[in-house]
C-alpha cells in the first residue's frame, strides 16, 4: 500500500487579524499513488467546558493527480479577515488551526493539523473581524431571553404544574414545575415591582463598542414615587464566560467571572418622594480584556449591571450589554 506523509510549515506561528498566513505543505511519497485532492483549510474552533463550536473553514485545493515516489512542496496563503481572537480562558478556549489532508482512494487519508495564534495588533484596524463580533452580538441581543419575549414561558411551567397536580399525573413533578416557573417569573418582573416605589428607572452606558483599555461612563436616575429607604445603588462592570455542555436532559450551564469592578453609587439612606436621584460613574476596561464572543454554546459577555437594593421589597436590576472588539 502506498504511503505519504504530510507536514505543514507556516512562515510564522503568531498573526494579527488582517495578516496573511503563508506557508508550505510538504508531501513525502514512497510509491506511486493517486490523490483525488490535497486540501488545506483554515478554521477556528472552541474547546473546554462547553460543547465544541467550529467556525466556517476556508479551503484550498493544492493538488489533484498522481504522485510518483519523492518529495513535493505546495505553497498556500490565507487572508485573516474574519473570526475571533485566540483565547485561553477558564471554561472557553478558542484556537485557530491549519489542517491538510490528502484524499487517497482505497487508503486511509493522510492528514496533518497544527494550531496558530491570532492576537490583536498594536493599532486598531477596521476589518471584517469586527463585523463578526457585531453580527454575533446582535444575534445574542435579539434572542428571546434578552428581548422580553421570554416572559410568558414561566407561566407555561406554572400552568403545567397546576394541571399535573389537579389531574393527579405526578404531584412532585407538578410542584417542581410550579416552583421553577414562579422563581423565573419573579426574576423577570421584580424590576417592575421595584418601580412601584422608585418610579421609572433609567440607566445608560455612553456607547456599545469598546476596545481593551477604553474608559466608559455609566449613569442611573430615578424619581421616587413615594418616600423610600434604599440600602444601596451599585453599578458593576462584568466580563464572564458562559458555556453550555451537553443537550436535552443532560444539558448543563456554567459561568465564570473573568472580570468584575463594582462601584457603590448610593449608600444607605432615606429618599423623598419626587426628589430626583441621579448618579454617574466611570469604568476602565482591562488592557488585556478578552474580546466579546457569541455562539450558541460558548459566549464571552461584557455588561454594565445596575442594582437598586430596597429593604423588604424586590430589588431593581438591569444589565446593559456592551461589546469589546478585537
Amino acid at each position: 500500500m502506498s504511503k505519504c506523509d504530510i507536514s505543514i510549515n507556516p512562515t510564522q506561528t503568531h498573526y494579527k487579524m488582517g495578516d496573511t498566513i503563508k506557508g508550505e505543505v510538504k508531501v513525502e511519497v514512497n510509491k506511486e499513488c493517486k490523490c483525488d485532492a490535497l486540501k488545506i483549510k483554515k478554521f477556528w474552533q472552541t474547546h473546554g467546558k462547553g460543547n465544541r463550536t467550529r467556525g466556517k473553514a476556508d479551503e484550498l485545493v493544492l493538488f489533484t493527480g498522481t504522485w510518483q515516489p519523492g518529495v513535493y512542496v505546495y505553497e498556500f496563503s490565507f487572508k485573516l479577515v474574519k473570526g475571533p481572537l485566540t483565547h485561553h480562558g477558564h471554561y472557553i478556549n478558542i484556537d485557530w488551526y491549519l489542517n491538510a489532508r490528502a484524499d487517497v482512494p482505497w487508503s486511509t487519508d493522510s492528514k496533518k493539523e497544527i494550531d496558530f495564534i491570532v492576537e490583536k495588533g498594536v493599532d486598531p484596524i477596521e476589518s471584517d473581524s469586527e463585523n463578526h463580533y457585531r453580527t454575533q452580538y446582535n444575534k445574542y441581543k435579539k434572542s428571546p431571553a434578552n428581548t422580553g419575549l421570554f416572559k410568558p414561558f414561566p407561566l407555561i411551567f406554572i400552568f403545567l404544574g397546576i394541571a399535573a397536580i389537579y389531574f393527579e399525573w405526578a404531584f412532585i413533578i407538578g410542584a417542581l414545575f410550579i416552583i421553577a416557573g414562579s422563581v423565573i417569573y419573579y426574576q423577570l418582573i421584580q424590576s417592575s415591582l421595584a418601580e412601584k416605589k422608585l418610579g421609572e428607572v433609567k440607566c445608560d452606558v455612553n456607547g456599545e463598542e469598546y476596545r481593551a483599555g477604553d474608559t466608559l461612563s455609566a449613569s442611573i436616575s430615578f424619581t421616587p414615587k413615594k418616600n423610600i429607604n434604599i440600602n444601596k445603588v451599585i453599578a458593576k462592570l462584568t466580563g464572564k464566560e458562559m458555556v453550555v455542555s451537553g443537550s436535552g436532559t443532560r444539558e448543563s450551564r456554567y459561568t465564570n467571572i473573568i472580570f468584575e469592578n463594582k462601584v457603590v453609587l448610593v449608600g444607605p439612606g432615606d429618599y423623598q418622594k419626587d426628589f430626583p436621584v441621579q448618579k454617574k460613574c466611570r469604568f476602565e476596561l482591562p488592557v488585556d480584556a478578552a474580546a466579546s464572543f457569541y455562539t450558541d454554546d460558548n459566549k464571552i459577555v461584557w455588561s454594565v449591571d445596575f442594582e437598586v437594593d430596597i429593604p423588604k421589597w424586590p430589588d431593581w436590576v438591569n444589565e446593559v450589554p456592551i461589546r469589546v472588539l478585537s
